[in-house]
């Protein structure tokens, strides 16, 4: 089973991450604080780092992606899934900036929490269903550009132009290997491929293309 470490200044949620972990099977928790000082105090004291942190953004003094950033320079191997009250685009993109592998709202329910840990097993990005809409919804009423063109496109195999297709509609990389009867780890390399073809910077810009292309 894979250890967990949970961050928040709720007693209550702490609590009940705690419950959800424990029933999930496949993860449990190692440790709790209620801010990011206590947090790294506590770790410091432990020696060894949990696979997983949940963090909340909100957190008194230090905030959670400050907390995020110090735990990626300090234990790069760990995931962090940041959870929030707020659906925000900004608060998406500085979490994933700030090195976190997943961004869901508080109120999503207790299967994306676990959603949010499996996915970072397999090494993949999550955002909660809501979330992930209006991040799309955010890129597209962007203004400007996107990086690639229809030029870019045409240099894309029919299984990629596929795949973006889906990441255009809003899916995950889990659903998008579902749907498509692929395995996880061919569509991150078609994923990878994409964003290399389409001259994307990351992931983040990746989504963009994908976003103002499936509005076109």
């Amino acid at each position: 089973m894979k250890n967990v470490f949970i961050v928040d200044d709720h007693t209550a949620i702490r609590e009940g991450y705690k419950v959800i972990l424990e029933r999930s099977g496949r993860f449990k928790p190692q440790g709790e604080a209620p801010s990011a000082e206590e947090a790294l105090e506590s770790l410091a004291a432990a020696g060894a780092a949990p696979d997983f942190f949940i963090i909340d953004i909100s957190l008194p003094g230090m905030s959670g992606l400050e907390l995020t950033t110090e735990l990626r320079r300090r234990y790069p191997e760990a995931k962090v899934a940041i959870v929030s009250m707020h659906r925000r685009y900004d608060y998406i993109v500085g979490a994933f900036r700030a090195g976190a592998t997943g961004y869901l709202s508080k109120d999503a329910g207790a299967e994306s929490i676990v959603a949010a840990l499996d996915s970072a097993s397999r090494g993949d990005y999550y955002l909660d269903h809501t979330s992930l809409k209006l991040f799309i919804d955010e890129v597209i009423s962007l203004p400007g550009k996107a990086t690639a063109g229809k030029a870019g496109i045409s240099g894309l195999s029919e299984r990629e132009t596929e795949v973006l297709q889906l990441l255009a509609e809003g899916k995950r990389a889990d659903e998008i290997a579902s749907e498509l009867d692929l395995s996880q780890k061919t569509v991150e390399n078609h994923l990878s491929n994409i964003t290399g073809k389409l001259g994307a910077r990351d992931r983040f810009e990746l989504y963009r293309v994908a976003a103002r292309l499936g509005k076109s």
